[in-house]
């Protein structure tokens, strides 16, 4: 008989390995609903409770010690506690943390990201990604005097009402693919987003291009993620992106990357991989050296919307948006990021998925790992993964088996992002990936007869 996550053999297990994080999350449940402060990094039947951190590992309360894949959701390109960006902070915060005025590094750090980032002429900090791309799209709205957006069925930027529209493409409610239904993530997000938020099937450009045209009068931006982060690194095709950028560029639509997740791949970002302008980036992680922060960057006449010296200007006031310390951290950060370690990072992204792709086809279990460069996510499927709908099905069949696996892996010391996303960090190195490897195979051998009863088509053999 088939039994619920928490009853699961594997579950239990993984309560008995981690007891002091068990008690401490029965205590966070009396202050926080859900026991956690962070949707993202919540998982069943509780997360782990971490001590410490240094480079690429993580020590939790009871004494494990995991190699950390998930990097804070892929902001600590450094890992945990970098000399030079705990050299930098500390030696800010001795001096102050925040301003309210200019700091020299603030200009620093802006000046080193316009340098690497040819489309970014201006930009402007504040203090998150999701922030970044809203400013983005306020900046179009202001611009183009239009006031819908076009954004990627199953793309994620950010914790606010646009950002989540069609955030998770259902296939009993998303609609046709030439016309994918505007989809509230819960019941927070009022009809008028929905009205003005137009859904755009994921590496299809030709229905792009006719969903661009068909909305040009009112459409005031087109924002898109290079590879598609929450539904599983599904990376988009130069065809699709350049489709993207021909037809706004037509119709006199801002075109908007958002690389607060891709802007590692490179020195110059996913862009410069597919060779394509936007008009805007929106940026953060990486680029605060593990403190908060975002920023907005692209063309001078847009950007010049945000100036105070400007009339009708757009108002940004943010308390900490460029405050000091984080530009201390993402400059020390930023500066030790270099061109050549992005390569070796994705070189090393590279190994992680054809190791991982090599022990799936060993066990005969249905999967693969897909991604881009030092982005990875693992799928328990064969199907292939061309955008959010195909990411959707391989999700819904594989049941709770990925959250076991996922349990498995952090009980060997490999953590990754629930949904099974694995990045790269530079104090990593082969054998980091190596232990990945090695995690995968053991699990999916104790995993085998749950899938067998539970699962039986994910077996190929």
């Amino acid at each position: 008989m088939t039994v619920s996550n928490d009853e699961h053999p594997l579950v239990t297990e993984y309560r008995a390995w981690s007891p002091k994080s068990e008690q401490l999350s029965r205590r966070a449940r009396k202050v926080f609903p859900g026991g956690d402060t962070r949707a993202s990094a919540h998982y069943g039947p509780y997360p782990l409770v971490m001590k410490k951190a240094e480079g690429c590992r993580l020590r939790d309360v009871d004494g494990h010690e995991v190699i950390d894949f998930m990097n804070n959701f892929t902001s600590l390109i450094h890992g945990h506690a970098h000399p030079a960006v705990v050299g930098a902070v500390s030696e800010q915060v001795a001096l102050g943390s925040a301003y309210a005025a200019p700091s020299l590094n603030q200009i620093e750090l802006a000046e080193l990201i316009a340098d690497r980032i040819p489309s970014v002429e201006q930009l402007r900090f504040c203090s998150s990604g999701s922030e970044a791309t809203l400013m983005a799209l306020r900046c179009a709205r202001a611009h183009t005097g239009r006031q819908k957006i076009m954004k990627m069925e199953g793309g994620y930027h950010g914790s606010y009402e646009q950002a989540e529209v069609s955030l998770v493409p259902y296939p009993d409610s998303r609609g046709a693919l030439d016309h994918p239904a505007s989809l509230p993530v819960d019941k927070s997000i009022p009809d008028s987003v929905l009205a003005d938020t137009v859904i755009c099937p994921y590496n299809e450009p030709e229905l792009a291009r006719a969903l661009i045209r068909e909305n040009a009068d009112e459409l005031a931006a087109v924002i898109v993620e290079p590879v598609l982060g929450s539904m599983g690194m599904v990376a988009a095709t130069t065809e699709f992106l350049q489709a993207l950028r021909d037809e706004t560029e037509k119709h006199g639509v801002v075109l908007i990357f958002d690389e607060v997740i891709t802007l590692r791949l490179s020195g110059g970002g996913t862009q410069a991989i597919h060779g394509i302008s936007p008009d805007l980036t929106s940026m953060g992680k990486i680029i605060g050296g593990g403190l908060p922060v975002g920023a907005i960057g692209g063309k001078r006449e847009l950007l010049q919307i945000f100036s105070p010296e400007t009339r009708e200007n757009v108002f940004h006031a943010s308390t900490f948006s460029g405050n000091a310390l984080t530009m201390a951290a993402g400059f020390a950060a930023m500066s030790h990021f270099t061109d050549t370690e992005a390569k070796r990072l994705n070189w090393l992204g590279d190994k992680l998925r054809e190791g991982f792709n090599l022990i799936l086809h060993q066990n005969g279990i249905c999967g693969q790992a897909i991604g881009l460069g030092s982005l990875t996510n693992l799928h328990l499927t064969d199907e292939n993964l061309h955008d959010s709908r195909d990411a959707m099905l391989g999700m819904v069949a594989s049941g709770h088996i990925s959250r076991l696996l996922h349990l498995g892996m952090l009980r060997r010391g490999i953590m990754s992002a629930s949904r099974l996303m694995y990045c790269i960090s530079t104090p990593m190195g082969e054998d980091e990936v190596v232990a990945a490897i090695t995690a995968l195979n053991e699990t999916l051998i104790e995993l085998r007869p749950f899938i067998k009863e539970e699962r039986p088509e994910l077996l190929t053999m």
